[in-house]
Formats: C-alpha cells, structure tokens, sequence
C-alpha cells in the first residue's frame, strides 16, 4: 500500500488542503454551520473553482475546489448518500487509461 501511495497520492495536496480550511473557519466560520445549515452551497463553489483553475491553470483553485467538494460530503444535503459502487455503476473517465489498452 505504501509503495502505491508514493506515487498515487499527494500528501502535499492534503496539507494545502487543511492550511486552507484553518484560514477559511477565521475568515468565513466554522464550515458546520456554512456548509451544513446550506448557507453556502458547497459543489456550486467547487464548480466555480473549476471553472477558474480552466481559466487561469492555478492549482490553487483545485485544492480550494477538494475542500468544497469535503464539505459536501461532511455536511450532506437532504437526500444525498454514500453508496459505494462497481464498474458497472462508474461514471467511467474521460479518455482511456493505461490498463484498458492493455485489454484490448
């Protein structure tokens, strides 16, 4: 698992992330009461994140638009689940990786 995580996960990502989230509770309030109450719509954020990082490419954006897409799922909306999923159910990706080459 470790060697896995090596180079599949980005624990600087993670550290931006929670650098953020401690600015973000002094300057908008603790995200309970934001994200959870509805005040603040957590994936509408996250989209316009997106849409910055598509405009200007600072990665910035994509750690601002994880924490967002975080709160969503810490502070669910009515309705909303987790339910985990299988191949059959996955949205899939957007071009084609490695090891679907392989198959064919």
């Amino acid at each position: 698992m470790e060697s896995i995580l090596k180079t599949e996960y980005s624990d600087q990502f993670d550290l931006e992330r929670k650098h953020r989230i401690e600015v973000s509770y002094y300057k908008y309030g603790p995200a309970r009461e934001n994200f959870g109450s509805g005040r603040v719509d957590a994936l509408a954020t996250a989209e316009l994140c997106i849409e910055a990082f598509k405009k200007d490419y600072n990665t910035e954006h994509l750690v601002d638009a994880a924490n967002y897409l975080m709160f969503r799922y810490k502070y669910p909306m009515p309705g909303e689940f987790f339910q985990p999923t299988d191949s059959k159910n996955s949205v899939g990706t957007v071009g084609t990786p490695i090891n679907f080459e392989k198959e064919i």
